[in-house]
Formats: C-alpha cells, structure tokens, sequence
C-alpha cells in the first residue's frame, strides 16, 4: 500500500528577503556585507501613534496647532469632554479636524536573519539573502507580518489566557506561538494586547473570522477543531522562541532564519512533496478522517489491509481506512 507525502517543514538556501524602513530613511549597508539577526542596516524617524480630534476642538489657553504636549496634559475640549494627550506630541490641522501624532522616535532596521546582503534600495529597503526552515500551514490568514517569535509552553486551553496575561507587557506586535487549540476568547485579549500574530495547533472557525477583522494573523499547524500540535513540530518551534520569524499568508507558511546554509541532501530530503510512499511500521503520518481528523502519530501495525496508528496521549492504536491518511516523512 502507498499514501501520498507531504511536508510540514522544509529546508532551504538562497531565500531572498527584504528589510524595508516603514519611511524615507539612512541604510548604512552596503552590497556584499555579512549579516547576523540584530545587525543594523539603517534607521528613520517614525511616529508609532496618533489620534484623529474632531474640527470642533477648543484648544486649551494658550495652546495653538504645532504645540507640544507632554502625556496627560489637557489639549482642549469637545463639549465638556476634556481631550487628554494619550502620548507626547504635537497637534496638527488636517481637513476634517485636528491629528494629534506621537512624538517620532529613531526606527532602527535590523537585519533579522543570517546572511549577505545582495541589494540596497534608495534609502528605503535591503535585500538580504539567507536560508531557512518554513513551516507549513494548514491553513492560515491571507496577511503577513514579521516579528518575533513567543512559544508558549504548550499550556492547555485553561492557561493560555494567563500566559497571555503574563507576557501582556511584552506582546505588542509580537508573533506567538500560543497552544494547541485557539478560541475566539483568546483572539479577542490577543487584539487588545496588540498582538500581531498567532500560530496554534487548531482553532475554531470562528477564530479566524475575528483575527481577519482585527488584522491579526492566524495560522494552525493541523487543521479545525481539537487537533493537537504535533510533537515534532512543537519541539522544533520552542527551540527557536525569540527569534524574528516572517509569516507569508500568501504561501501558507512562517519562514524562520537559520544561522548555517543546509548541505544539498538536507535540502533534497525536505523538498519532497506530491510523491507516493510504501506504507511501514514507524512512519509518521497524519490522518483524515473522523474522530481523529488532523491528528498525527506513527504507524503501529498493518495487517490484512488495516492500517493501525499510535497517537500522543491515546493508550491504543486506532484503525484508520485507507486511502484516509497521508505520510509526512
């Protein structure tokens, strides 16, 4: 018997990615130049927040468009509300009102890989060439960001609001690894956090329609429902928390520099896909159908065309019909 192959991580050299200031800037990098993850490549002024007021402000006494304001002062009133400056910064007139804009602050571009920078653009952008480990989704949101990567330790669904909780101070436009299962609850406290993306084992549907309205990225590992991450997935991934990671919605996946390009073998054993592969005791698959729909395990014993897997956390085997089952060795 054979079952199609498909991977859930592949390898792979001469990735092109591209750093870009988020405006006009200096890039202190030059073609040819070695790179590490925290190398800095360049650095603009960039204001992180503002708040558009209404045109029937009242400035405060004294107060005039181009005033700075510290945090907490009064900037003036609409009707009897005060407006309060959430931020350091300067009002400014625009149409339809006023734009109260933080103060800018120095937005210093990093490198975020391991590699060699090929190409700088203007003042604007780096293209940097490296290689990676991408992990693929099962499915995933259609935006894409880059950050840092937060794992979890793989908490049960009753402890990933209090990991939320603990990390609060930290997460903002942070990617995190947050458990097993996903649920429109934790999406919601995500957003508030300003959380930029979030990748789990499975989730609801419900889930991902409230990560599209609030632009977060969602992407799971197996599938819908209650499916548990994969072991081997999850070992690979608390291996690299902390590290800057790029999530491509497009393509399905979250790429992940590594410090060392992969010898060509590595490289040739990854990239299999769409092949067929003899069905044997030990091998790795994942199975699609009911009750264990997305589940992955190894192959126990095949005998008289019944095909037994051993899964994490199962006691026995469990019977699984053929064709319902895909290899991803």
């Amino acid at each position: 018997m054979h079952v199609p192959i498909v991977r859930k991580i592949t390898k792979n050299n001469d990735v092109l990615i591209e750093r870009a200031l988020p405006k006009k800037g200096q890039l202190d990098a030059a073609s040819g130049t070695k790179v590490e993850p925290f190398t800095k490549l360049g650095m603009s002024k960039v204001s992180y927040g503002s708040l558009p007021i209404g045109s029937s402000l009242k400035l405060t006494k004294g107060k005039k468009v181009g005033t700075y304001f510290y945090t907490g002062d009064t900037v003036g009133r609409i009707g009897r509300k005060k407006i309060i400056a959430p931020f350091d910064g300067y009002l400014e007139k625009i149409p339809n009102g006023y734009l109260y804009k933080q103060e800018e602050r120095d937005f210093w571009l990093l490198a975020g890989v391991w590699g060699d920078i090929v190409d700088v653009v203007g003042n604007y952008s780096v293209l940097l060439k490296t290689q990676t480990v991408d992990l693929h989704f099962a499915a995933c949101t259609d935006n894409s960001y880059e950050g840092e990567l937060i794992v979890f330790p793989n908490p049960s669904e009753l402890l990933e609001m209090q990991y939320l909780e603990k990390f609060s101070k930290d997460s903002f436009g942070k990617i995190i690894y947050i458990g097993e299962y996903l649920d429109s609850e934790v999406v919601t406290k995500a957003a508030q956090l300003g959380v930029a993306g979030l990748i789990a084992g499975s989730a609801d549907r419900n889930a991902f329609q409230l990560a599209k309205k609030h632009n977060i990225f969602l992407g799971v590992i197996s599938g819908f429902g209650h499916i548990p991450t994969p072991s081997y997935i999850f070992d690979f991934l608390k291996g690299v928390t902390n590290r800057f990671v790029f999530l491509q919605g497009g393509r399905g996946i979250v790429r992940i520099p590594v410090p060392k390009p992969f010898d060509v073998q590595q490289i040739k054993n990854s990239s299999v896909t769409g092949q067929l592969r003899t069905l044997k005791k030990g091998l790795k698959v994942q199975i699609l159908e009911e009750p264990h729909f997305g589940w992955v395990g190894t192959i126990d014993r095949i005998q008289k065309g019944e095909v037994y897997v051993m899964l994490d956390d199962v006691q026995d085997p469990v019977k699984v019909d053929i064709p319902n089952i895909i290899s991803l060795e």
